[in-house]
């Protein structure tokens, strides 16, 4: 498996003699992949630069939404940054140091405080409340927290300290997680996410109560067939594990896809009835399949995934170097982009040439327009359609 490097945010100052980096022409013709944001290079270089100027360490994700501008989960500059309409990158929350809230932990209730004082340890995903607050997995600190862009405030909404608190329906306000790593908001606003540790797939009701919505909170494969809620995953474990596997629903929020990283496969959940089924991955890690259906093609710990505005659920295949892509109606897999090699290579040319360095996260645009980040090579890269 592929390791995260844990390390402190590195700061880099400017200064009077920096010079912004050469940023090189790209040509954005369909099937094309460019870099859209970062210079490649692992630092901190400071505040409303514009995209392709700014530096980044380890981003993990990317989110595009209506409700706001594009967020960037900035993982080793402890960070959620955004990229607003002029395309100048801005921090919404965190410092510039390692830690767990405020000095005086005054955002362990809500509205909180200035969120540029609010200390962050390896934020790993986020995404837009309806009413324009930004939810994010706190990863290391084991709490879910949200950000309001038109405020500047950040707060704790739920968790404290690691452990499995909480649960058939019980008030949400003594609810313990371990290491949450995807949130995802239903129309309803309801918040589903991602309890890594915990082995389960947790639902936090707009009423502010908590229950399991899928796992058994074992670690391993079953359950294809079966309810949700008796099902096996696989993520990441251990002391210090890599953040893997991500949620998304379809368009019309039937089915709900589960990046099940390290079984190897995409598993879907209908909403009516609640079972469970593998529509990607036979389970084995390895790469085959393109051009075949979904349960027969080999997938490497898929870490994220989106449903596009076409219908397809795009996926990170992270071990294998690739963003690939399965549609459900046709049960056909294909590699949108990625020759399988690890490295930084492809830029103004055919994404299938293109190499990456453990893309870990990805989203896409209403045109289609598949956004990667780009992690071990410290960039987003856009696949064009």
């Amino acid at each position: 498996m592929i390791h995260f490097l844990l390390m402190l945010s590195v700061g880099c100052d400017p200064g009077a003699e920096s010079k912004p980096p050469i940023v090189a022409a790209c040509d954005p013709s369909s099937g094309n992949i460019c870099t859209w944001a970062g210079t490649g290079d692992a630092a901190f270089y400071g505040e409303n630069l514009p995209k392709e100027q700014s530096m980044f360490y380890f981003p993990v994700d990317i989110e595009l939404s209506e409700l706001g501008d594009t967020l960037i989960i900035d993982w080793n500059n402890h960070r959620i940054r955004s990229v607003d309409a002029e395309g100048l990158v801005h921090t919404e929350v965190g410092t510039p140091f390692v830690g767990d809230g405020d000095p005086v932990m005054a955002d362990l209730s809500c509205p909180g405080v200035d969120a540029l004082t609010v200390n962050l340890n390896h934020p790993t995903d986020a995404v837009y409340m309806r009413d324009g607050r930004i939810l994010f997995a706190s990863w290391h600190t084991h709490k879910l927290r949200l950000v309001d862009p038109l405020s500047g405030l950040s707060c704790v909404h739920c968790g404290t300290t690691p452990g499995f608190v909480g649960d058939n329906g019980e008030d949400a306000s003594t609810a313990l997680m371990n290491q949450p790593k995807a949130v995802l908001t239903d129309a309803n606003d309801n918040i589903y996410f991602l309890d890594s540790r915990n082995g389960r797939i947790r639902k936090l009701s707009a009423d502010f109560t908590i229950d399991t919505f899928g796992g058994d909170g074992t670690f391993g494969y079953s359950g294809d067939g079966g309810p949700v809620d008796a099902a096996v995953f696989n993520f990441p474990t251990g002391p210090n594990p890599t953040p893997a596997g991500a949620l998304a629903f379809n368009a019309d929020e039937s089915v709900m896809y589960v990046a099940d990283a390290l079984n190897h496969r995409i598993r879907a959940v209908d909403m009516a009835t609640g079972i469970i089924d593998t529509v990607v991955g036979t389970g084995t890690a390895g790469f085959s399949g393109d051009g075949g259906s979904g349960p027969s093609a080999m997938v490497n710990e898929p870490r994220d995934l989106e449903v596009g505005p076409d219908g397809r659920v795009y996926f990170v295949d992270t071990a294998n170097e690739r963003i690939r892509v399965w549609d459900p109606t046709s049960d056909r897999v294909e590699t949108l982009a990625g020759d399988g090699e690890s490295g930084f290579a492809g830029d103004g040319g055919p994404a299938l040439d293109a190499r990456f360095s453990t893309p870990s996260g990805l989203d896409l645009d209403m045109d289609g327009n598949v956004y990667v980040a780009d992690t071990f090579n410290h960039r987003i890269r856009v696949i064009y359609r």
